[in-house]
């Protein structure tokens, strides 16, 4: 004979016995406290020895670390390059549409022999040859690279700080078509009583000097000269350190002249 069948618990009854089991494990758990699982809490590991802590240190902020370091050290060189660095008794710039300075590399050290006075002070008589590539026929140099390089020397002769220029014809031309009076120093009225033929009027040519031919200049079609602003060009000549590189101009013309032709400078 067939045992009865248990009747089943609808879903309601079976909800209410597991929350009636529920509360009676809660209660347990409350009266006695000693009896249930302890879970120890896991120790936390703290690096104690140096190795450890840099270990540590160098897995949390080593992305940190370097770039605080590229920081640092930018800023230093900036610093030295500003404080520390060499300080230059002239500069002269050169804007052609060549460049010399991958024809000779030593033009520094070329321009040093011009400079006969420490107008800084600082104990050394040194140049700075600045270069800046510019085609006005816009035929030679990519088109932008050519206009940053023209913004440049523009912003560079505006300055009004930077005096002495190499230039072609093209550079000259369009510096000095938009402005008026006296930009460049007439050195036939300064050498009257030398017959120097390197001399034409503001421009002393340099192809066929001996500086010229160091940079092969003497092979061009075309003259590349050197000139000196005026001070009264200048955006201001009151200034001490424009009037000192004024001077510095002039000397380092002289210097040039006195070396290329010795016999008429002879005392």
């Amino acid at each position: 004979m067939a045992g009865k069948k248990k009747p089943q618990m609808d879903s309601r009854q079976k909800e209410l016995q597991e929350l009636i089991e529920l509360k009676k494990m809660q209660q347990a758990a409350a009266e006695h406290p000693e009896e249930q699982p302890h879970f120890e809490q896991e120790e936390k590991i703290v690096p104690k020895t140096f190795k450890e802590k840099w270990a540590n240190y160098w897995y949390h902020y080593k992305g940190t670390t370097w770039v605080t370091v590229f920081v640092v050290i930018l800023a230093a060189w900036f610093i030295k390059d500003i404080f520390f660095g060499p300080k230059y008794d002239i500069t002269v710039t050169a804007a052609t549409k060549y460049s010399f300075s991958a024809i000779n590399s030593d033009i520094n050290t070329i321009l040093d022999e011009y400079v006969t006075e420490d107008y800084n002070g600082d104990g050394k008589m040194n140049t700075i040859y600045s270069e800046i590539t510019v085609d006005y026929t816009g035929e030679e140099i990519d088109p932008q690279v050519n206009m940053l390089n023209m913004q440049k020397f523009m912003a560079v002769f505006s300055s009004g700080t930077d005096l002495v220029f190499i230039m072609d014809q093209d550079a000259y031309d369009n510096i000095t078509s938009n402005t008026d009076g006296e930009l460049f120093v007439d050195f036939s009225e300064i050498y009257t009583d030398q017959d120097i033929d390197i001399i034409q009027g503001d421009k002393i040519i340099l192809n066929d000097t001996k500086f010229g031919k160091k940079l092969y200049l003497n092979n061009l079609d075309e003259d590349v000269f050197l000139c000196v602003r005026a001070l009264g060009g200048t955006a201001d000549p009151d200034k001490k350190k424009v009037q000192t590189a004024y001077q510095a101009g002039l000397d380092f013309v002289d210097n040039f002249l006195r070396d290329e032709y010795p016999d008429l400078f002879a005392d």
